[in-house]
């Protein structure tokens, strides 16, 4: 067995955040086995279990994918100077040419590791793409749905816990999914590609507790808006 890192599951949940500044250098099997076996004890509706779990660690499949997910983001966000991104410091909001401040949701430091890990997901050892069997009809609406999604990212949560005890990285992004990953992976009829987490070893930052709004001003008792004050 090779060491991890003992945690307590809350200081575990307290001290994941999304690590995409990411290594090249190899999971071992053993580890990758761990990490996927934590991920199936997630829940999922009824116990239908309805998943399936692609490893890609082909060059040639990365590099697609990478390809796909950098097109997303630039169509999303617009580009900014790599060179600018690399050397450190905070790029801001406005270096994008289609991000207008505010919009995004991200701050700025948090674009710029969403930049880094557009311009090296290809990089990172191990991308897994959690699948859904049997989620895709005629109406296209229905793929990765609210519904669905239920049925999946539960898991997920499971996997990236599982890497933080191993120093893992393991960022969610569902950029790049959708019918070309889908036929890219040979997947079967009526079954969906729900998101890309590529895997590897942070080479910058640590684990720690990440930023939040304080919890008090987003929970709401019986009636949205209604607080109370933590005890």
């Amino acid at each position: 067995m090779v060491d991890r890192e003992p945690l307590d599951v809350l200081e575990a949940i307290h001290s994941t955040p999304a690590r995409r500044y990411l290594g090249s250098d190899p999971i071992p099997d053993e580890i990758l086995w761990e990490l996927l076996d934590a991920a199936i004890r997630g829940p999922t509706g009824g116990n239908s279990q309805s998943w399936g779990w692609v490893v890609i660690r082909d060059e040639e499949k990365k590099a697609t994918i990478a390809n796909w997910w950098k097109s997303i983001f630039e169509a999303t966000y617009g580009k900014a100077d790599p060179s600018a991104l690399e050397q450190g410091g905070r790029v801001q909001t406005g270096a994008f040419d289609k991000v207008v401040e505010g919009e995004t949701g991200l701050d700025a430091s948090g674009l710029r590791s969403v930049t880094y890990l557009a311009n090296h997901i290809g990089e990172a050892p191990v991308l897994i793409v959690p699948v859904l069997r049997d989620v895709v009809d005629q109406n296209e609406s229905t793929r990765r749905g609210l519904v669905y999604g239920g049925f999946i990212f539960g898991a997920i949560q499971n996997l990236a816990l599982a890497a933080r005890a191993y120093g893992i990285g393991a960022p969610l992004t569902t950029f790049g999914t959708g019918p070309e990953l889908d036929k890219l992976l040979d997947l079967p009829e009526g079954a969906a590609s729900m998101a890309i987490i590529p895997l590897g070893y942070p080479v910058k930052g640590r684990f720690s507790q990440p930023r939040r709004m304080p919890v008090e001003q987003v929970v709401h008792f019986d009636t949205w808006g209604s607080h109370k004050g933590r005890s």
